[in-house]
């Protein structure tokens, strides 16, 4: 993205009916990936995204397992590269992107959808890579194999056949950091405060459990299992609070719309992540120096 300005403001003045000058002010890159969750980019967006990855090796050829949970500590943002060919003559790597939210989305049929926001400092570089990595064998992960399971802290119980979709949200509020004497390019990538969210559709059956539990403002466990193959996704929320719950049709089924945000999905009493995010892949840890 780049940024001009022009004398266009003074145009009308001084006999002029245009812009006589033009120049760069700034720029940077900005990120859009929209398709199919497989297990690999599960464990690179979730790394670069929340900022760490507790990697523990499996014991060929089980898998490796990858915990993701907010990096709290201060300093700038992750940052990657990213290659990418549109075509046999437009080939170019994004130096120094930063992931900033995730959104994954379940139904009942087809892959769980995966979209990807970054941002970067704006160096592009064009050309080939002399020599392309050996991409991973894609394994896909479905939103018909995840289950979602409520209930209290430890022993949340599945809420199956009832959940007609999901969509859980990771947000880094992450920016650029421009300063004096930067020039066009910002210093770096901040971070910022973490925001999570998450959006559950459940069918409304002959109990009275979600009703009970926003009418009581319970405090829950909530967690989404997605076991595809040799490949797994599963999000942990140790401690939440169901705030409302709007009732609508959906798919010919009365179902509740439950919304949770920043404040419904808390830090656990006793400490720990309010949100985890494991991994089984056959990849290795995502944020080993090279």
């Amino acid at each position: 993205t780049l940024f001009r300005s022009s004398d266009y403001a003074y145009a009308g003045k001084n006999g002029r009916s245009a812009a006589t000058e033009s120049r760069l002010i700034a720029q940077s890159t900005t990120l859009n990936l929209n398709g199919r969750l497989d297990d690999f980019l599960a464990g690179w967006g979730f790394a670069f995204c929340m900022g760490t990855d507790a990697y523990t090796p499996g014991t060929d050829p089980a898998p490796h397992t990858h915990i993701f949970t907010w990096d709290d500590t201060d300093g700038p943002s992750l940052t990657t590269n990213i290659y990418g060919e549109d075509s046999s003559g437009l080939k170019r790597k994004w130096s120094d992107m930063a992931i900033s939210q995730i959104v994954l989305s379940g139904a009942n049929k087809g892959s769980i959808m995966m979209k990807v926001t970054g941002l970067g400092l704006g160096t592009v570089t064009d050309g080939a890579m002399t020599a392309l990595p050996t991409l991973p064998t894609a394994q896909y992960l479905y939103g018909s194999d995840s289950i979602v399971s409520i209930g209290p802290a430890g022993t949340p119980v599945s809420l199956s056949p009832r959940v007609l979709s999901w969509e859980a949200t990771f947000d880094a509020a992450k920016e650029l950091f421009r300063a004096v004497g930067c020039g066009t390019k910002p210093y770096f990538v901040r971070k910022g405060i973490p925001l999570t969210k998450l959006k559950l559709v459940i069918a409304v059956d002959t109990t009275t459990d979600v009703r009970d539990w926003v009418k009581n403002q319970t405090p829950l466990e909530a967690t989404i299992a997605a076991t595809s193959g040799a490949a797994s996704l599963t999000i942990t929320y140790p401690n939440i609070i169901l705030p409302k719950y709007e009732l609508s049709e959906q798919d010919k089924y009365t179902a509740y719309t439950l919304d949770l945000d920043q404040e419904s999905i808390l830090q656990p009493t006793g400490g720990g992540d309010a949100v985890t995010v494991t991994v089984l892949n056959t990849d290795v840890a995502y944020l080993a120096t090279v």
